[in-house]
């Protein structure tokens, strides 16, 4: 490191600005001092000098008036010469009145110029002065002889001094050294009283830095040292001092209350997971135990609206819809509360793959144009070619509970479905209608559960308020989030974004499968339940479907009966929940084992427990909740009985 850059970080540092401080006004003062004292010298000495050569000229001028009238040139010479014998005295000239010159003595060269020569007294030219004296002669009445008068105006000649400055030059020079030899200790001096109090102030000063900044870093234990001296910093280190006990003690009180804040939530917390797990408990029992006789419920009212129809009268056509409509009320809230549970335990779980939006807008053009059309509402799908690399079937459960909310709070108007292409290579899928709206203090709100806007009374018909929420937490799993923008009395959009992606293979137009209807060739369909009413519902409403059964409460059971009938089944449906040590899923095994591995087979419960709905997806098997639709049964029962 080379010394600039040494001596600039001393300066920088507080000792360097302590002693720069305490030194700077005794070295401008030594210097202030120091050129006055050179000025006043140097003044002196051209004084002397500008004296000297005034007295030289007079001297010489009063002695050439004799010589010159008596025509003693020689002597005048020798005078001249004699005269600048001296080392300041570069030149002397004496000349007639024409300026021609009579007497030379010195350096000739600087008497040379004709313009040296002039009407002057005295004048400097670069480090020479010049002095002229022109002198004459008159008789004087008193005096035996002549006297040269200067400055008359009978001029018979003049006297021209060239002097040198080294005098002024010298006595600079020795007004430096004087003032160097007694100014340097003094500084010296000084530099070594600001040296030892800038390190006794810097020591003290960077012992409070450290002490702060040990304070700053947590360390509340840190206490600067005080010394004895008195003084404005003893006065700041006790100060300190002082302030460094009271944050102790303010964060020790810190401590205590976050520890006491931190025990208690703690507790809370407990207290709050204690209570979701006994929720879930009591939903799981609470949904399975409702859900038993709500989906006998469903299938009975479904094999009811068939032999109604047979029957035209209208009160009994009123009466049977009005149950079913009250059984599917149930059943969706029933459902949503599935949903929103399994979601909850981490039981869903996304399997992106890419495929078209198409394929997905199709199915909510096919689902919905029925009941919007029936509202008086117009429903557009804007189709789209779009590839996105998500879980379709999560998607489309979006785009379904979207949709049905916008036909619900709807009244009249549109509702428009459509795809937008990103700049950030998404795909944003958006719902649009032209329904209440939403207010803006309200809009968050939305996604909570059990959150309505528009029904305090909590009518059935206007839903559980879980349709969102549960939105919400499909799109959480998708790794995207619904947005929102509503105007009240003009409508709302809703709107996902997904990333966009380029299938592997081309993909032609897929046709979705539509539930074909079972042949003459009556199926035959096995049931394991341990609920009779189940069991009744479920081969009333088979048996109006042309199919055959044969139930049993155990596997053992049914394997017997199947025996006895000589047959095998076309398709397996099992409760989860059985008596005896397997359940549904040992259970369908099993018969599996016995019957054949192809055996189709459906697992039907309304068990909402988390580790439930985790062993039931973790078999494989299809999982049928109920209470169960006769539609998504029919469905289940033509893809498994057409499946070769």
């Amino acid at each position: 490191m080379n010394w600039p850059t040494r001596l600039r970080r001393c300066i920088g540092t507080l000792r360097g600005r302590l002693l720069w401080l305490a030194l700077w006004p005794t070295v401008l003062s030594a210097l202030l001092f120091a050129g006055y004292m050179v000025h006043q010298n140097t003044r002196e000495a051209e004084a002397a000098l500008r004296q000297r050569g005034r007295d030289l000229t007079s001297q010489l001028a009063e002695v050439a008036v004799y010589d010159l009238f008596t025509g003693n040139i020689a002597n005048l010479q020798r005078l001249a010469d004699h005269t600048g014998i001296h080392p300041d005295r570069d030149a002397i000239g004496i000349a007639d009145k024409n300026k021609q010159w009579w007497v030379i003595s010195g350096q000739a060269a600087l008497l040379d110029d004709s313009t040296q020569i002039q009407t002057f007294a005295e004048r400097r030219v670069g480090d020479r002065y010049y002095f002229r004296r022109p002198f004459g002669l008159v008789q004087n009445p008193q005096a035996t002889g002549l006297e040269g008068v200067l400055g008359s105006g009978d001029e018979v000649g003049q006297v021209l001094v060239v002097l040198d400055d080294a005098p002024i030059r010298s006595a600079r020079k020795e007004a430096l050294l004087t003032l160097l030899t007694f100014l340097l200790p003094l500084i010296l001096l000084a530099a070594t009283m600001a040296w030892t109090l800038s390190h006794r102030l810097a020591r003290r000063l960077n012992r409070i830095t450290d002490t702060v900044h040990s304070l700053a870093r947590g360390q509340l234990d840190s206490r600067c040292p005080v010394e004895k001296t008195e003084g404005e910093l003893r006065q700041l280190e006790l100060d300190i001092n002082e302030m460094a006990v009271t944050l102790d003690h303010v964060h020790e009180h810190l401590q205590t209350g976050i520890r006491t804040a931190t025990a208690e939530l703690i507790e809370q917390k407990q207290a709050a997971e204690a209570a979701v797990r006994a929720k879930s408990k009591f939903l799981a029992a609470a949904s399975h135990d409702l859900r038993q006789p709500l989906h006998a419920l469903t299938l009975l009212i479904s094999a009811l609206k068939d032999k109604v129809v047979e029957r035209p009268e209208p009160e009994l056509q009123r009466l049977t819809a009005h149950i079913d409509a009250s059984a599917t009320a149930m059943g969706d809230m029933l459902g949503g509360l599935l949903d929103l549970s399994r979601l909850d335990a981490g039981i869903v779980l996304a399997q992106p793959e890419c495929f078209p939006l198409s394929r997905v807008l199709a199915n909510i053009q096919q689902h919905f144009a029925p009941t919007a059309t029936e509202k008086g509402l117009q429903l557009h799908i804007k189709p789209c070619h779009l590839c996105v690399q998500s879980d379709p079937l999560l998607v489309e459960r979006i785009l379904m509970n979207l949709v049905s909310n916008a036909i619900r709070y709807t009244p009249q108007g549109r509702i428009v479905v459509g795809v937008r292409r990103r700049p950030d290579a998404t795909a944003e899928l958006q719902v649009l209608d032209t329904g209440l709206g939403i207010a803006e203090d309200k809009q968050a709100q939305v996604f909570e559960e059990y959150f309505q806007i528009d029904n305090p009374e909590r009518q059935r018909a206007k839903g559980l308020g879980l349709g969102l929420a549960i939105v919400a937490r499909e799109a959480q799993l998708l790794g995207t989030r619904v947005t929102l923008r509503s105007v009240p009395g003009r409508g709302s959009c809703f709107a996902f974004r997904l990333p966009r992606c380029t299938p592997a293979l081309p993909h032609g137009t897929e046709e979705t499968i539509a539930f074909q209807p079972i042949g003459d060739a009556a199926p035959l369909i096995a049931i394991l339940d341990d609920d009779t009413l189940i069991l009744s519902a479920m081969t009333a409403l088979l048996h109006e479907w042309g199919m055959e059964v044969v139930s049993a409460v155990s596997a053992e059971a049914l394997l017997d009966a199947l025996g006895e009938l000589g047959r095998l089944p076309d398709c397996l449906l099992s409760d989860y929940r059985l008596p005896g040590a397997m359940d549904g899923i040992a259970s369908v095994t099993w018969l599996r084992h016995e019957l054949g591995e192809t055996l189709p087979a459906a697992i039907i419960t309304g068990d909402t427990a988390p580790e439930t709905i985790a062993a039931m997806t973790a078999s494989g098997l299809t999982l049928l909740h109920k209470p169960l639709k006769p539609a998504r049964l029919r469905a289940y029962l033509n893809h498994a009985l057409s499946t070769p």
